[in-house]
């Protein structure tokens, strides 16, 4: 306000805002029997302190001229005694190894990577919504791949169990734990019973045939027969998918000191066996089991029931 004149002007007011120190980390689709993991991090800014001065160091060149020079010094002595052998030797290893370590080494070190990573040179967030389910909750190895050094800003555990606490820094190379957090259990698991259980009785389909007398094949044969279930079983609840098979007792005939068969009951008998399995989100009761097994003894031959 202009109080000679009693005029008012607008002006207008701006405030620089400080970058955030922290990243807001947001988790979704979370599904069941998994848990979370999620942490900011950032870069650290180091100011350098008073001017640097420049060291000066061989290029490679010049190592693999210093080498190659030690190479053929140990080479021409190589006949000149055996002092003179052993020196040679040493000193072609020497070159080798001035080779291989000064001015900017050919041989690169590599360094196997954790399961979870700081991958960004620029900073960013770490987030996994789908860590398996564990009680307690897994505790986590993250390693610092970026390259530089970084400052953790953000974990989504408040309780930053572990060394990935807000405020921490982590090496190039170097790794931190952290607890994984907001775990959601897997959905408890609803039980089936039984209703009935299966009964077996046996068909008109030969599986196999067998001479009475091994002498006489023609006289008379043997026949095996298959079984098959009478009734299914039956439960409480639907959705349960029930797979039949059978198991003989025995497959070839024996016979005796006559020429007569002597393992007919083998031949012609077996277990049927009936498993079920329990859908999705089901187990049978009691045992809390996703599969029942019933073995139901058969005996089919000659005159089918």
């Amino acid at each position: 306000m202009n109080n000679s004149t009693g005029e008012m002007t607008a002006e207008t007011l701006s405030e620089k805002c400080a970058p955030p120190t922290a990243v807001s980390i947001t988790v979704t689709d979370q599904v069941v029997n998994t848990c979370d993991i999620s942490l900011g991090y950032t870069p650290v800014v180091t100011v350098p302190v008073g001017p640097t001065t420049p060291v000066p160091s061989l290029g490679i060149f010049a190592v693999a001229a210093l080498a190659a020079l030690i190479a053929v010094l140990a080479w021409r002595s190589r006949h000149d005694g055996y002092k003179a052998r052993m020196l040679a030797v040493a000193g072609m290893a020497a070159a080798v190894s001035v080779l291989s370590l000064g001015g900017g080494s050919w041989i690169e070190s590599v360094r196997a990577a954790g399961p979870y990573e700081l991958v960004n040179p620029a900073g960013g967030t770490l987030a996994d919504s789908s860590v398996p389910y564990a009680d307690p909750a897994p505790l986590l190895t993250v390693t610092n791949t970026s390259g530089v050094r970084m400052r953790i800003t953000a974990n989504g555990n408040s309780a930053e169990t572990g060394s990935c606490v807000v405020n921490s820094e982590i090496a190039p190379g170097a790794s931190c734990t952290t607890q994984a957090y907001s775990c959601t259990p897997p959905a408890p698991l609803l039980p089936i019973s039984v209703t009935a259980a299966p009964t077996n009785t046996c068909t008109t389909d030969i599986i196999a045939s067998y001479p009475y007398n091994s002498s006489e094949p023609l006289d008379g044969l043997l026949y095996a027969y298959a079984p098959r279930l009478v009734n299914e079983p039956t439960f409480n609840e639907t959705g349960v998918t029930t797979v039949i098979s059978y198991v003989r007792n025995a497959t070839e005939a024996t016979y005796d000191s006559n020429n007569f068969v002597s393992n007919r009951e083998a031949l012609t008998s077996g277990f049927t066996i009936v498993t079920s399995t329990a859908p999705d989100g089901y187990v049978f009761v009691p045992g809390n089991t996703k599969t029942m097994t019933w073995t139901l003894p058969y005996s089919c031959w000659n005159e089918p029931a």
